[in-house]
């Protein structure tokens, strides 16, 4: 909408349904000119939407891109397409990833799109890169993972020692009966879950130096306000976050993109947060050095941790105006 209150011309802000590997997904789409670049976002998880985040934070981007949030195969409004679970596999979500982006250029009209991945969202977004680099201009890799399993690990010592450190010899118990990651069985999360929720609580939130972000940025609380979702898309959420999480989690304990994703074909931005703990940034960083591309750039947002695009927005608006667009855009 413009100031006046009504639609602006050439303007898209949309909720639709598509099918893409065979199950219904949903995309929430906005921009203000429908003529502008194509901004694909996926979301961090795996199981989870961040799709209120970026439409609360990152509206800058609608007045430059046509910014689409996918919400991805058994996420969010599309917990349903979690069956069949045999599909809910990395190699799916990148096949997923590659048939979208050829309906949004034929939508579009454009010949390529950017795409912009966050955490989990990073590991498909590469694994779509490696397979059909002719599709997108750049690549944006944000709190790009590279090793699933050595990250997880670094947080478990990290948060042991803490433990140890500060004499909450309950916690320090409770993790040495958890023992070190990966976790299998049934349900995954639940030891997952005790050691990133501690985590987060004592070095990602005591950090956040952004104060709406501090305010607003609580994924759950803002989910149940956002107005693309009704009450049944909210338990999806809410399942989604389990279910999903414990089929697909699993699977990325093989991988490291320092082995096996150390040529990208297109222009690749990394973008790491210094206080990120839930992914910290000496991996990726070690990836960006081992990393071949036509052109790379490492990009450090010193006052934010696991959400820097959202903690440091205006810097994440002004890296993609002003050097991704400005850098990679051909029509």
């Amino acid at each position: 909408l413009g100031a006046d209150g009504k639609p602006m011309p050439n303007s898209i802000a949309s909720l639709e349904k598509v099918k893409l590997g065979g199950v219904d997904q949903w995309l929430i789409i906005r921009g203000e000119d429908i003529d502008k670049p194509v901004l694909l976002f996926l979301s961090g998880g795996p199981g989870g939407s961040e799709a209120v985040r970026v439409t609360r934070f990152n509206q800058e981007l609608e007045k430059h891109f046509v910014v689409v949030l996918w919400e991805q195969r058994g996420c969010g409004k599309s917990y349903p397409s979690i069956n069949p679970k045999s599909d809910l596999t990395v190699e799916q979500y990148a096949a997923d990833i590659i048939e979208l982006t050829n309906i949004l250029r034929e939508r579009f009209n454009e010949k390529k799109i950017y795409l912009v991945g966050h955490s989990w969202g990073a590991i498909i977004g590469v694994r779509a890169v490696q397979a059909r680099p002719d599709l997108f201009h750049a690549y944006v890799g944000t709190a790009q993972m590279v090793d699933v399993l050595e990250t997880d690990k670094i947080i478990y010592q990290m948060v042991l020692e803490h433990s140890r450190q500060t004499g909450d010899t309950k916690f320090v118990q409770t993790l040495e009966s958890q023992g070190e990651p990966p976790y299998v069985g049934t349900s995954p999360i639940q030891p997952y879950s005790t050691l990133f929720g501690r985590e987060y609580s004592l070095y990602e939130y005591p950090n956040i130096k952004n104060e709406e972000y501090r305010r607003d940025g609580d994924l759950l609380e803002q989910m149940l306000k956002q107005p693309e979702y009704g009450w049944l898309d909210r338990i999806y959420y809410l399942l989604s976050l389990m279910n999903t999480f414990n089929i697909v989690y699993p699977q990325l304990q093989g991988i490291d993109f320092r082995l096996d994703a150390t040529h990208l074909d297109i222009p690749v931005y990394l973008v790491l947060g210094r206080h990120d703990m839930n992914n910290p940034y000496q991996i990726p960083e070690e990836y960006f050095n081992l990393l071949q591309a036509p052109s790379k750039q490492l990009v450090f947002f010193e006052d934010s941790g696991h959400g820097m695009i959202w903690e440091e927005a205006d810097k994440f608006h002004a890296l993609m105006i002003n050097t991704v667009l400005a850098e990679t855009y051909q029509d």
